[in-house]
């Protein structure tokens, strides 16, 4: 094998083990929420998992992003994997996963700084997970044939569908809580 192609195949592996551990950390983390599934709002093994998958993307992440970088035939710049939407080819799927990259690490960043923000910012901060998760799902789908693997399909696709039903039953839920204005 030369040089090229174990970097592609690096390149790709981790970007598959990258998604699958963001799959298992949106999921723990929907899960963890109050009023989503109760019974787990304060598991610990359920909090672990959240914990060490959020940390388990990060080194497959870079290691994925370096690997894309080193590969001639990826003809990725460094600019490409921070401003998205610039690639020379792949321009929405490369750019999907810059915005992927971009929101995650935002979230990462602002989670070990959380005892140093407001809660409403941290919140809003770290809600943008699912909207991460959205573009890496979509950077997955057309990067490539990732999604001709089964397992990878399969975890991807009942992360988005977990997302969809949590958020469909936040929806549903914010009419039954009463609003209260601050001061009242």
């Amino acid at each position: 094998m030369d040089g090229d192609t174990i970097l592609w195949v690096l390149g790709r592996g981790t970007g598959a083990a990258a998604t699958v551990a963001l799959s298992m950390a949106v999921m723990s983390g929907v899960a963890l929420r109050p009023g989503f599934l109760q019974c787990f709002t304060h598991n610990r093994g359920l909090r672990a998992v959240h914990d060490a998958a959020s940390l388990i993307w990060l080194p497959l992440g870079a290691i994925h992003v370096v690997a894309l970088l080193l590969d001639s035939q990826a003809k990725l710049a460094p600019v490409d994997v921070v401003i998205p939407f610039i690639a020379s080819y792949g321009v929405v799927a490369i750019g999907l996963g810059t915005v992927s990259l971009d929101l995650f690490a935002a979230v990462m960043v602002t989670s070990w700084m959380r005892d140093r923000m407001s809660l409403r910012v941290w919140l809003w901060i770290h809600r943008s997970s699912y909207v991460a998760f959205a573009a890496v799902f979509a950077h997955t789908l057309l990067s490539g044939s990732d999604f001709t693997n089964p397992l990878l399909s399969v975890i991807a696709w009942l992360t988005l569908f977990a997302l969809c039903a949590g958020l469909g039953m936040r929806l549903l839920r914010a009419g039954d809580r009463p609003r209260v204005r601050p001061g009242v």
